[in-house]
């Protein structure tokens, strides 16, 4: 299955909300409020969803900053897997 920005997007929404304190999921371009323990679990969550490892010089605020950048991140480990 080949999977597009918007569906990828809407995926870490749902692992997101999983994590999040407050329950709700950042917008497209916004920044979510995640303490170290709840990033960590993200991950954590993100590669079972996507089948994929997060190498450690990966997580940058490049790849993470928001919803769309790690949706990016995402789709390049997929293409590269």
């Amino acid at each position: 299955m080949t999977l597009d920005l918007a569906t990828v997007s809407d995926r870490i929404a749902g692992i997101y909300l999983q994590v999040a304190p407050d329950g709700e999921a950042p917008a497209e371009d916004g920044r979510g409020q995640l303490d170290s323990m709840a990033f960590l679990e993200f991950i954590t969550l993100l590669e079972k969803e996507f089948q994929i490892a997060v190498d450690a010089e990966d997580v940058t605020e490049a790849n993470f900053a928001t919803r769309a950048s790690t949706a990016a991140y995402v789709l390049q480990k997929l293409a590269n897997h």
